[in-house]
């Protein structure tokens, strides 16, 4: 039996959410932009030396795998640091010891900044010509929103929101679907269905595509890691070369202020800013060259030098280049394959489809 309700009875009313009411941030997708990569790397490096450790310490209940995965930045760069500092730290050596071991720590440190450099700048070699050939970004980046339980039993929940930089594509399985409907929409779908070669005529672009996206997702992502680490080999390589003693020596020899009689504090700031310009100029100037005869000399090798180590850098070059095409045009050809046996063998157009 199914009891009669009157609204009218019990005094219910509906009406419009209030607009005063300050709306809730909600997860979003970000324009995927340098500006948008250089904040999420500051906001999760900030996060990971100065917020995370102490809510792990803490036992905090709102601590996640996300935050544990984060920190392994801080002992990348706290070691990248050590390393840096190992050469250029020694004192207790004999002037030409001194020189020798200064040069090679500098080399060092470049090593890890051009490591670094590398290692993230080519990630585009492979996420980029994969988004134009697939029409998958697995770059996409989101501001994951989510709110806090009770740290106590009985405790009232904390309406603060935690903000997480994350990606769209960081899960395989479980891809953030729902923010490409509410941000982009379903001509995401669309797009990637044309570009991959199931047509555009689709009776849900969504379903047929999930499958062939997440074959994306992997096969991109085992490019990535071969390709990163080869050329952020590429770039120890590069800092391991003579040609850049020039450029140290540009930094050594800037050009410094120097107090002269009279300047007041107008003169001396405009003196140190016109140094700095002409020392950034420099310094820029000097890098490139020195870089371009670093490459130069890791692809034809140091004179006199003979047989493997005269071919090795250019044998490596070859080969980060081959991993780097081979492995993105892998991620490709798979997709269009996959698209194609769908086409073939699996999907009957004539019939409805349903969305789970």
């Amino acid at each position: 039996m199914i009891k009669q309700v009157s609204l009218t009875d019990n005094n219910t009313a509906f009406k419009a959410k209030s607009e005063n009411k300050e709306a809730k941030p909600e997860s979003r997708i970000l324009p995927n932009t340098l500006g948008t990569r250089f904040n999420q790397a500051y906001q999760k490096t900030s996060n990971a030396f100065l917020k995370y450790p102490q809510k792990g310490l803490r036992g905090d209940v709102n601590s996640d795998f996300y935050e544990f995965i984060t920190m392994g930045i801080v002992p990348y760069l706290i070691g990248s640091g050590m390393f840096m500092a190992m050469f250029n730290l020694l004192k207790n050596l004999d002037p030409k010891s001194q020189v020798l071991a200064g040069i090679n720590g500098k080399k060092f440190a470049l090593g890890v900044v051009l490591y670094g450099l590398f290692k993230n700048l080519s990630d585009d070699l492979v996420t980029r010509p994969v988004y134009w050939g697939t029409g998958v970004d697995l770059e996409l980046p989101i501001e994951h929103v989510s709110y806090t339980l009770p740290k106590e039993a009985g405790a009232k929940a904390e309406v603060l929101p935690e903000i997480q930089q994350r990606k769209v594509y960081d899960s395989r399985e479980f891809f953030r679907k729902d923010l490409i409907q509410k941000d982009i929409g379903k001509e995401y779908y669309d797009n990637v269905a044309e570009k991959i070669g199931l047509g555009t005529d689709l009776n849900d672009s969504v379903t047929e595509t999930t499958p062939i996206i997440q074959s994306i997702v992997s096969t991109t992502k085992t490019a990535k890691t071969l390709t990163t680490y080869a050329w952020a080999a590429t770039g120890v390589g590069l800092a391991m070369q003579d040609s850049w003693k020039d450029f140290f020596a540009s930094i050594s020899n800037r050009r410094r202020y120097h107090k002269a009689s009279g300047d007041g504090f107008g003169a001396r700031i405009g003196k140190r800013l016109k140094n700095f310009g002409l020392n950034t100029v420099d310094i820029s100037k000097s890098f490139g060259r020195s870089f371009c005869k670093a490459f130069k000399t890791l692809w034809s090798g140091e004179n006199g030098t003979k047989g493997f180590m005269k071919h090795a850098g250019k044998a490596w070059l070859l080969l980060t280049g081959a991993v780097t095409v081979g492995s993105t045009a892998n991620v490709i050809i798979r997709a269009r394959q996959n698209a194609k046996l769908v086409n073939e063998k699996i999907m009957d157009r004539s019939k409805e489809s349903t969305v789970i």
